[in-house]
């Protein structure tokens, strides 16, 4: 089940991408080569969380929880980080910069919650299947 994910993670990647290279092919006086760089961003904040969060379902719905609002916390603190730090240092790129980590964000975690629910699901059946069988 990892696979899959990694595989419609790396898509949803290579569309945002996608979306950056047509900001450069478009208007290239509003694109900045981290742009380019925030899927990978992206991908790889997102890809880290979600196995963390799998492996905490697999050991229990209790722990599930704490490592899924642990997660959450420390990924919103860390973008958070990254875009004052960002800010702070590129003042000349703030609005374009901004409007590229929204999109990024706002993506993954559409894309991230989506995941999320599918797989819980698909443990809650199991777990149920489980329970029937004994």
């Amino acid at each position: 089940m990892m696979k899959r994910y990694y595989i419609a993670l790396a898509i949803v990647t290579l569309v945002l991408l996608g979306v950056a290279l047509g900001v450069l092919a478009c208007d290239k006086e509003q694109f900045h080569l981290v742009m380019a760089i925030l899927p990978f961003y992206f991908a790889l904040i997102t890809g880290v969380q979600h196995y963390v969060v799998v492996k905490s379902m697999k050991k229990s719905p209790r722990q599930f929880v704490q490592y899924f609002l642990g997660s959450t916390v420390a990924v919103l603190f860390l973008h958070l980080v990254l875009l004052a730090s960002y800010l702070f240092t590129h003042t000349d790129q703030a609005k374009s910069f901004t409007l590229a980590f929204c999109i990024g964000f706002a993506t993954m975690l559409v894309f991230e919650t989506v995941a999320l629910i599918f797989f819980v699901n698909r443990e809650k059946k199991k777990r149920q299947e489980k329970t029937e069988n004994n």
